[in-house]
């Protein structure tokens, strides 16, 4: 539980500082449209702040977070009867990724098995051990995605014949 100690620094607003851009962008990319992927980052901070969680270390916390933000985007998906399509583009207001709007108009096209760990793994610079646990995947099943997911953004954005 967060307890909050007058004069230091705000347990809550430190959570929020290290970890919502990260959920943002993964939720994003799963949403693919600004307000809900806000809303679902809105509902992981809130089901942290109300339920108490023991974490032992820093990166069993951020796996808890990135799991909680998948299954949250999953269970937001199912509840939609419509499925909405927004470009990824809006991520540029995130930060750096306005170069890669080309990259990103692919990524967005991918299934979400291979756009998960290549969002994980290249913008959010998890270790494959860290993305297997959060996608309850083996480790050498992230490797595969990932080539996979590589070899299918190549393909289309080399203009060829792809699966996306």
């Amino acid at each position: 539980m967060l307890l909050y100690v007058p004069g230091e620094k705000n347990p809550i607003e430190d959570l929020y500082d290290r970890y919502a851009t990260m959920l943002y962008r993964l939720a994003l990319s799963m949403m693919k449209n600004n307000e809900d992927a806000e809303d679902v980052v809105q509902s992981v901070f809130e089901k942290y702040v109300l339920q108490p969680h023991l974490f032992f270390t820093q990166e069993h916390e951020k796996a808890w977070m990135l799991r909680v933000t998948i299954n949250a985007c999953k269970d937001a998906l199912r509840r939609r009867s419509l499925r909405q399509a927004a470009s990824l583009d809006d991520v540029a207001e995130v930060g750096m990724w306005d170069s890669y709007s080309e990259v990103l108009d692919v990524l967005e096209k991918l299934p979400e098995e291979y756009r998960i760990p290549l969002t994980l793994y290249h913008f959010e610079e998890c270790k494959i051990e860290e993305i297997a646990r959060v996608l309850q995947i083996s480790a050498s099943a992230v490797k595969m995605r990932l080539k996979r997911g590589r070899e299918m953004m190549k393909k289309e954005l080399e203009g060829g014949e792809s699966h996306v």
